[in-house]
């Protein structure tokens, strides 16, 4: 018995040779614990594919990784608050960042009218062939083409705001709005007509060129936004303050894709939190389950205890033993868990899935930005190891109380326990 004292190995026998014991009871613990982390993982990775989707379309539709703007249009985006000498700050931006795409972008407001209706739209103005490097939009079309860059009177709409205005492609629409210094008209034809599975997105959009919109504010070389598209988000602030001291326009300020962006940035700060509260909560519940598991397992051999006591066992072995299951136990169902967690979410990092006829058509809006249809996940590395190591460590600690229970055994009464 001297050696059963000195020796963790011999210990760590007893405890996988106890989990054996029971193995029915260990087989329904170790489906609890990884099923339960395998929906976690499978969780984390979906938001973290949600998250990425969201900022992609976020940055691409509507900031950019940074951005360039006059000062204080990120607080009031007044459409004639504009940058002058627009061409300048976009070369210089290009010369800053040769492998990114640079992209001039205004937004007006006005009333679109045709012979049948007249409606509220928000007009984007852009540089086409720049644009079709950025967004999809260009993908949505229905009918008609895309925009030439030349086009300072085409005009691309919604199909919902085509249909209540009741114009086909190549007939004619008058853009009202503020101009320079007095409401001003511009006589468009329409191009093309875009869907993009929104309702409320087709209603409200036109889009013109940036020549368009100059030439309709009658200020030339101007743009609301400079829009920098990068292959990647992080480092974006270090890059924002490199390109404000190339440019050295005070009135100008220069963010990046957070700064641009904070109603994106905090949505996704607080589905984070929440999604933790909320797995944490099923974490415990399982807790308490392999808590339940190795109490009963415990109180089913209080006998045996006694008797190793009475044989020289230590009261802080037989904890350890205890502990030592829950380590195998936790080990175990947490690997497998991963493994499975992984296998159920690669189809949905790989294919994604259509979700289309959940969502009720082609796309969907999330805190102000339209995600396609196709729900794919990303992974979620760090997300992933943490809640296996949390998975594992909870495992043990719900060995805790039964391994004291156990350990303040007196011999004597344990071997008489029934």
């Amino acid at each position: 018995m001297s050696s059963v004292r000195q020796s963790s190995p011999t210990l760590l026998r007893l405890a996988a040779r106890n989990l054996q014991r029971n193995l029915r009871r260990t087989l329904i613990t170790t489906a609890a614990i990884s099923l339960g982390l395998a929906l976690i993982v499978l969780t984390v990775n979906l938001n973290e594919g949600g998250y990425k989707r969201m900022m992609h379309s976020a940055i691409s539709a509507q900031a950019g990784h940074i951005v360039v703007q006059a000062v204080g249009y990120q607080a009031d985006p007044d459409p004639l608050l504009l940058i002058d000498h627009a061409a300048e700050v976009v070369a210089k931006a290009e010369a800053r960042f040769p492998e990114g795409t640079v992209a001039a972008r205004s937004r007006l407001a006005g009333l679109i009218t045709s012979p049948n209706n007249a409606v509220g739209a928000g007009v984007l103005a852009i540089v086409p062939s720049r644009e079709r490097e950025i967004t999809d939009l260009h993908t949505k079309l229905t009918e008609g083409a895309w925009l030439e860059d030349d086009d300072e009177r085409g005009v691309i709409l919604g199909a919902e705001l085509a249909r209540r205005l009741g114009v086909t492609i190549g007939e004619k629409v008058v853009l009202m709005g503020q101009g320079k210094a007095e409401v001003t008209s511009r006589l468009l034809r329409l191009r093309g007509v875009v869907r993009t599975g929104s309702l409320e997105l087709d209603a409200n959009i036109a889009v013109v060129t940036l020549g368009c919109a100059q030439a309709f504010l009658e200020r030339p070389d101007s743009a609301n936004q400079i829009s920098v598209q990068l292959g990647s988000t992080e480092g974006t602030r270090a890059l924002a303050a490199a390109l404000a001291d190339d440019l050295q326009r005070p009135d100008l300020e220069v963010l990046d894709w957070e700064q641009a962006l904070p109603e994106i940035v905090e949505f996704i700060q607080v589905d984070r939190t929440n999604n933790v509260v909320t797995m944490s909560i099923v974490g415990f519940i399982v807790a308490i389950g392999v808590l339940n598991t190795i109490l009963m397992s415990v109180m089913e051999r209080i006998r045996e205890f006694g008797v190793l006591l009475a044989l020289g066992l230590r009261p802080s072995q037989i904890a350890s033993i205890i502990v030592m299951e829950g380590v195998l136990l936790g080990f175990g169902s947490s690997l497998i868990g991963l493994c499975i967690g992984i296998a159920i979410s690669y189809p949905l990092v790989r294919w994604g899935f259509d979700a289309a006829a959940m969502m009720g058509g082609e796309s969907m809006e999330v805190a102000g930005v339209m995600l396609d249809s196709r729900i794919f996940s990303a992974w979620a590395v760090p997300e992933m190891l943490i809640w296996t190591a949390a998975a594992w460590g909870m495992t043990i600690l719900s060995t805790l109380w039964p391994a004291r229970t156990a350990a303040t055994l007196e011999p004597v009464d344990a071997m008489r326990h029934v």
